[in-house]
């Protein structure tokens, strides 16, 4: 899909790495995928051990960034839940999505440059400048990155 506008929002509330609200509105950060902080239920309940640790990291680094901020969103779409998908922009031009792989605090999922894919994002070179930081962040074993893969599949689950 194309984007269709780019405006400033206040950032309220951090729901956890990847997700965040304005004016009782929950957006999505496009592209990318962090550690959860409740289990995949929806009780509220914490995740347990390693899930838990980096999930808490990234909530806190997206509390940093974005928490009272105005940030620039643009939309790409809504998802089942109905969350506005959006690419965040700092006012010092910094892409969070980009900052958050970069330093291995969230990993690319969710976006593709396949035009038959349901995740399909317009600007390819977009999606493989995350792609190349994330290859990044793991040669350098940046954030989880450091972990082993067993680790690893324990901060992202299958569900």
């Amino acid at each position: 899909l194309v984007s269709t506008y780019s405006i400033d929002v206040y950032v309220d509330k951090i729901i956890d790495g990847d997700t965040f609200c304005s004016n009782d509105q929950k957006y999505r950060i496009l592209g990318i995928d962090t550690p959860e902080v409740y289990d995949s239920n929806n009780n509220f309940l914490p995740t347990q051990g390693i899930q838990y640790f980096y999930g808490k990291l990234a909530s806190q680094q997206a509390n940093l960034l974005l928490n009272n901020k105005l940030v620039e969103i643009e939309e790409s779409t809504k998802d089942i839940y109905d969350r506005h998908i959006v690419k965040v922009t700092l006012n010092n031009n910094l892409d969070f999505a980009s900052y958050m792989v970069e330093n291995g605090y969230a990993r690319v999922a969710y976006i593709s440059d396949n035009e038959y894919n349901p995740f399909y994002y317009y600007d390819t070179n977009y999606v493989h400048k995350l792609q190349s930081l994330e290859l990044e962040a793991q040669k350098l074993q940046k954030g989880f990155w450091k972990e082993n893969s067993s680790n690893i599949n324990k901060i992202f689950p299958k569900k």
